[in-house]
């Protein structure tokens, strides 16, 4: 049973609220689960003792977590609609009790926030997919400290990027797989049901290889084997070992904003000047399956979007350079 966040008592106050209005406990566990994942994103980006306050609910902090929704788990429109309708009922349930000054989303234009047309800077290139393999698969530049861990790193993030630019995973769908999610035999992958895109992929030969090979390296005492183990795990650079989670008595899991962080230094450390990040890598994957051939229908069903809408500005933007 998964864990449910530690969230302010204004939030309890409000599903009190909402069901003493007849809302279902269907709806109130739905907005649990979103307003859950709005403070987790908080804690990370702004601090434990300040997400808890409301103080963090201003638009600033609103709208870097709903461009975070659609730029880094590119989230359809309609869903991050949807969650912006339980913020907006909360936020102006806090304001009504005079316990939030100013609702967010009373000067915020969520739609501006949506890019609607993709641009060739929003791909990874040829020559920089390039160049991060080679930085990936080299130890050059590296302190001797740094190249003491780069064997049982590299790995782990060869596999992470193998499956943005080859696969198009979403960053919350690759975050959220477990041991139990891999079939090591036929090397298959099975994007759970809970990330709201349930499908299964094949990995390659090689893929496989390089996964199953991240998996074994990782010291025995530290491996993910039960199902429910992550399947990605975060590295302890001061203990040059992967870290354990005692919370949990697991393997301590690989979040969104780590794997982030990893593409970012990854791409420093290969010499690429701009900005790349899950989703550019997606976005690659995309465009290449589209300029290969592939149908629409096709590209539904292998990345589990629930309308061929979502491929609108993709396929636009192969059409103009065609």
């Amino acid at each position: 049973m998964e864990k449910q966040t530690e969230l302010p008592k204004e939030v309890n106050e409000f599903f009190m609220y909402i069901k003493s209005r007849g809302r279902k406990e269907s709806t109130v566990k739905r907005y649990r689960y979103d307003l859950e994942d709005f403070y987790r994103y908080l804690r990370v980006t702004v601090g434990e003792k300040e997400a808890m306050t409301n103080e963090a609910l201003d638009g600033k902090n609103v709208e870097a977590y709903f461009s975070f929704l659609q730029n880094e788990r590119q989230y359809e429109v309609r869903t991050w609609k949807r969650i912006a309708t339980v913020l907006k009922q909360y936020t102006a349930f806090l304001q009504a009790r005079g316990l939030l000054k100013q609702n967010p989303f009373q000067t915020m234009d969520l739609d501006a926030i949506v890019m609607n047309e993709l641009r060739s800077e929003e791909l990874i290139h040829k020559k920089e997919e390039k160049q991060l393999y080679d930085s990936l698969r080299s130890d050059a530049g590296l302190s001797d400290r740094q190249r003491k861990a780069r064997p049982l790193l590299a790995p782990r993030n060869i596999c992470i990027i193998h499956l943005f630019l080859q696969h198009g995973l979403r960053l919350q769908e690759l975050a959220s797989l477990t041991i139990g999610d891999i079939n090591r035999g036929t090397g298959e992958i099975n994007i759970p049901e809970h990330t709201g895109n349930p499908r299964t992929i094949v990995l390659s030969r090689s893929q496989k290889t390089d996964l199953f090979y991240y998996l074994d390296m990782i010291p025995e005492a530290v491996r993910p084997n039960k199902p429910t183990d992550p399947l990605f795990v975060a590295f302890d650079f001061q203990r040059n070992t992967y870290r354990w989670s005692y919370e949990d008595d697991a393997p301590k899991n690989l979040t969104e904003i780590a794997i982030q962080k990893m593409i970012r230094e990854e791409r420093k450390r290969a010499n690429i000047p701009r900005p790349i990040t899950a989703r550019h890598l997606r976005n690659t994957f995309i465009i290449r399956a589209l300029q290969k051939g592939w149908t629409t229908k096709q590209l539904v069903k292998y990345l589990g979007l629930q309308t061929e809408l979502t491929l609108t500005k993709y396929i636009e933007y192969v059409e103009k350079q065609r």
